[in-house]
């Protein structure tokens, strides 16, 4: 009996999935469809609560969760219908080098420009400083479901081991580290902060990792295929998930730095008072 295939277009073209990548690919998209909206309704809300607690008047607070707002969403809302448009999946004819450029181009510039505008900010600035240290670390707590995304597409072999094992297994052990450092940081213990530290250089590199080990497998792959991180929903997650994750990590860093040299400076004074 012929093997029943499912079709997926993109841009004129129609690449041909067996069932077992059209089934991952569809439950991915569906958990996707609700985790995303989420995260940045999250980190909107907790903007909101920071810049409340910061000495701004109302008018800067306003402005700057509105730009944020504005930024986020409309972020999500391009990549987002580029992806279901195909835009990210290259011509069957193209090079495979190109299905790495039309990824990590975008994903490296999004980093760079939002961490350059947000870090220049004295208004996201304040936000930090008057932010509980475990509200950043929190964000993160939502990778221990990245084992439910990765590892079927291994174990149906639509992703080789070395890049979706890793990929899985760093997410959801960064998901869960991030817990043990918020209630560390909640209850003020003894190492809670060397913690959130550790957290934020295992998620980053977990990040970085796995972007390097996708690159790898997609120049790697011997068959004429299109990869599927390129497809929709999985090109979400190094367009959209691994950047706004980054960017979190650095912000958590900045803010933990800040707040040692802020506690640095008031034990230097009151040793000189």
């Amino acid at each position: 009996m012929a093997r029943r295939r499912a079709s997926y277009g993109f841009c004129g073209v129609t690449q041909i999935m067996n069932p077992q990548l059209s089934e991952a690919l569809g439950s991915a998209g569906v958990s996707g469809s609700i985790i995303r909206p989420l995260l940045v309704a999250t980190i909107l809300f907790g903007l909101w609560h920071a810049l409340a607690r910061s000495d701004l008047d109302s008018r800067k607070r306003l402005r700057a969760w509105t730009a944020v707002a504005a930024a986020l969403i409309l972020w999500l809302t391009v990549i987002w219908t580029l992806a279901l448009q195909g835009r990210f999946v290259p011509e069957p004819t193209a090079p495979r080098v190109l299905q790495i450029v039309v990824v990590l181009v975008p994903m490296i510039v999004l980093i760079v420009s939002a961490l350059t505008l947000l870090m220049r900010s004295q208004t996201i600035a304040a936000a930090v400083d008057a932010a509980p240290l475990w509200w950043l670390i929190a964000y993160q707590t939502y990778r221990v479901i990245g084992g439910v995304i990765f590892l079927p597409l291994w174990y149906y072999g639509i992703l080789p081991g070395f890049f979706a094992l890793p990929a899985g297994i760093g997410d959801t052990l960064t998901g869960l580290f991030a817990i043990v450092a918020v209630v560390a940081l909640w209850r003020d213990a003894p190492l809670a902060r060397p913690l959130a530290y550790a957290v934020n250089v295992f998620g980053m590199v977990d990040l970085i990792y796995a972007v390097s080990m996708g690159v790898t497998s997609t120049l790697t792959s011997t068959t004429a295929e299109v990869s599927p991180i390129v497809m929709y929903p999985l090109v979400m997650v190094p367009t959209f998930g691994v950047p706004l994750a980054f960017v979190v990590h650095c912000l958590s860093f900045w803010q933990l730095r800040r707040r040692g040299r802020v506690e640095l400076n008031g034990q230097f004074a009151l040793q000189k008072s």
